[in-house]
């Protein structure tokens, strides 16, 4: 179910690409900017939907805007935060392409 994003976070951990520095920040209660770095290569995504489980947990998605240089794509991404540990589910073409889970 669509809810407003979540308040702004920061997580630090190493994934499978190196260190990733991921810094959420809403820019209306229904939308935010993630500033990811991921193995050095710096991007800014944007959070253009939350939405909120049975569990309560919030999810934000949005697209991996500068992904090329890592990936050579772009890919829908969701912040999973509350998972232990944290992850980022990245999908394309309504299948999950990857998993960066924090080690």
């Amino acid at each position: 179910m669509r809810t407003t994003v979540p308040a702004a976070f920061s997580l630090v951990f190493t994934g499978p690409e190196g260190p990733y520095t991921i810094r959420f920040q809403p820019t209306d209660k229904w939308d935010g900017r993630v500033d990811v770095s991921i193995g050095g290569v710096a991007m800014h995504w944007r959070v253009v939907d939350a939405d909120q489980e049975a569990s309560g947990a919030v999810v934000p998605g949005g697209m991996t805007s500068g992904s090329e240089p890592l990936w050579n794509d772009q890919y829908w991404f969701e912040l999973r935060f509350s998972d232990a540990p944290p992850l980022i589910r990245y999908w394309g073409n309504q299948v999950v392409w990857r998993e960066d889970r924090a080690a």
